[in-house]
């Protein structure tokens, strides 16, 4: 299977030189970024998921990792706040890799960290991995959160009064980083990928240093009552993958 060539009605540069595909989910327009962003287009909205700000550092104390993955993550994220007019950001969970390095994060990452997001209404969902986020942090914290009836939420939540089918009015959600594998002629590409249908859009990890999850594991492919498409996110590039079926694990 080859990447489909670039359809410039469908894929636009902007100027950071990462494309875009602009696409309509329960009725409302969306930009996806091939950096992993998302942008809902009427609230000027830009949602991000799984930033994992210090993973390196957490892990550091098992092993020796480098330590620049939140320097690079920071990075990325002051490229997609040019995307387009931002007026909103929502981070969609799991920003910090633990409780324990939000709330101890290096002043440099901090002051850094204020400086992109003190200009916009942010709002910080929380994940699994930062269930408490510090007080330095502007904006809303909370569990889920709606954009015209649209729930946006960290992962799941499944007990006697929810349900794995996605609400009605749809649903985006992060925490699954879901990648997908091309078997190509020159061999095989994997990477990070957003992933819908109907009624649920998955977005991909945005850190630097966050693996992924193959969408063809049960854990992803059960989440959808739709044959789901894909957004592959290849370097600067997004390919839009319909024939899931052809992917391989």
């Amino acid at each position: 299977m080859t990447l489909p060539p670039t359809d410039n009605s469908n894929y636009q540069s902007h100027q950071s030189n990462t494309q875009k595909a602009e696409i309509t989910f329960c009725n409302q327009k969306f930009w996806l970024y091939a950096d992993g962003s998302c942008y809902h287009c009427a609230s000027k909205t830009l949602i991000i998921a799984d930033l994992h700000l210090e993973k390196a550092f957490s892990q550091s104390s098992a092993t020796p990792l480098p330590g620049y993955d939140t320097q690079e993550t920071l990075l990325r994220l002051e490229n997609a706040l040019n995307h387009a007019i931002i007026e909103r950001c929502i981070f969609l969970g799991d920003s910090f890799h633990s409780a324990r390095v939000a709330h101890t994060l290096a002043s440099f990452y901090k002051d850094k960290l204020l400086a992109l997001t003190q200009s916009k209404n942010i709002v910080w969902v929380l994940g699994n991995h930062d269930p408490s986020l510090p007080n330095f942090l502007e904006g809303l914290q909370c569990d889920e959160f709606y954009i015209d009836k649209i729930e946006l939420r960290h992962q799941l939540v499944t007990d006697s009064t929810d349900s794995m089918e996605a609400p009605l009015q749809g649903q985006i959600i992060g925490h699954y980083h879901p990648k997908a594998k091309l078997r190509l002629r020159a061999g095989s590409v994997t990477s990070k990928c957003f992933i819908l249908d109907k009624t649920r859009m998955i977005l991909p990890a945005f850190g630097v240093f966050t693996g992924g999850l193959n969408i063809k594991h049960m854990a992803i492919s059960n989440l959808f009552s739709h044959a789901p498409e894909l957004y592959f996110c290849h370097k600067t590039k997004l390919y839009h993958i319909i024939d899931v079926a052809n992917l391989c694990k």
